[in-house]
C-alpha cells in the first residue's frame, strides 16, 4: 500500500474517531496520544464512558504500527474539523397529516426513507410502535446490505402490558434489537421516544412511531437536526444508557 492510500485510511480512521466524541474528550485523548501508549493507558483507565474507553483501545491498536505524534495530530485536526462541520446547523419541521396549505416542512414517510437511504455508517431507531411497513423494511434492509450498523430500540409487551402489539417489527432484518426491561423502568413507565439519528450528523425526532398510519395518515409533528452537536450526543446517551444496563440487547 503507497504512503499517500496509508495516510487516507489514518485520516479516515481519526475522522471516524472525533465524529464518535465530543471535542473536550478528543482533545484530551490527542495529548494522550502524543505521549505514546502509556499515556494513552492511563487516559483509559480514568475515562467513566465506555465510549472514550474504546476509542481508547482504537488507538492503542494503531500506535503499534504509526507515530505517536503523527496520530495525535490527526485527532485534533479531525475533531476541531468536525466540530466546525457540527456548527453549520439546519433545522425543519416534519409533518404528517393534512396540508394547511402554508409550505411548514417536509413529508414524515419521505423524510424518514430519505434519511435511510443517505445512512452510510449507522442507523438508530426508537420508537414505541414499530410495524414491518415495506417501504421502510425495504429501505433498512438496503442500508443493512451496504455496510449499515442498525440498531432498533422498541417497545415489547413483555415489558409493558398496556403495549398491545407482541409481533417482532422487521423480524429479517440484521440489526441490534434493544429493550427496555420491565425490570429496569418505574411501574407503568413507557418506552415512549420517537427518534432516528443517522451517522451521527442527523437527527429527526418526534411524535410519529414507525408505522404506516404514524408515516402517512395521523397529525404528526417532528423536528429534523443536520449538524450540530445534538445528533451524536442523542445516541451517546443511549449508549451510556445500555452500558448501564437500564437498555439491553435482546
Amino acid at each position: 500500500m503507497s504512503p499517500g492510500v496509508t495516510g487516507q485510511a489514518s485520516a479516515h480512521w481519526a475522522s471516524h474517531i472525533a465524529e464518535r466524541l465530543p471535542l473536550s474528550d478528543i482533545l484530551s485523548l490527542a495529548r494522550a496520544v502524543s505521549g505514546g501508549a502509556d499515556a494513552v493507558r492511563g487516559f483509559r483507565g480514568q475515562a467513566s464512558a465506555p465510549i472514550v474507553r474504546e476509542a481508547c483501545d482504537e488507538v492503542l491498536t494503531r500506535l503499534a504500527n504509526e507515530n505517536p505524534a503523527y496520530l495525535a495530530g490527526l485527532l485534533a485536526g479531525a475533531g476541531t474539523a468536525i466540530r466546525r462541520a457540527r456548527q453549520r446547523q439546519s433545522i425543519d419541521v416534519v409533518w404528517t397529516g393534512p396540508e394547511s396549505g402554508i409550505a411548514t416542512g417536509r413529508l414524515t414517510a419521505a423524510t424518514i426513507i430519505d434519511l435511510i437511504g443517505q445512512a452510510r455508517r449507522q442507523i438508530l431507531l426508537v420508537s414505541y410502535a414499530a410495524h414491518t411497513e415495506p417501504n421502510l423494511d425495504a429501505a433498512l434492509t438496503a442500508a443493512a446490505g451496504r455496510g449499515v450498523q442498525i440498531t432498533l430500540l422498541a417497545e415489547r409487551h413483555a415489558d409493558n402490558p398496556a403495549y398491545a402489539a407482541v409481533a417482532n417489527p422487521f423480524p429479517a432484518l440484521s440489526a441490534t434489537r434493544l429493550n427496555w426491561p420491565a425490570a429496569q423502568r418505574p411501574p407503568g413507565a413507557s418506552l415512549h421516544a420517537k427518534i432516528i439519528v443517522v451517522d451521527d450528523e442527523i437527527a429527526l425526532i418526534g411524535s410519529a412511531n414507525l408505522t404506516n398510519r404514524a408515516m402517512e395518515s395521523n397529525l404528526e409533528c417532528g423536528i429534523l437536526i443536520r449538524g450540530g452537536p445534538q445528533p451524536p450526543a442523542i445516541r451517546a446517551h443511549l449508549t451510556e444508557l445500555r452500558a448501564e444496563g437500564h437498555l439491553q440487547r435482546l
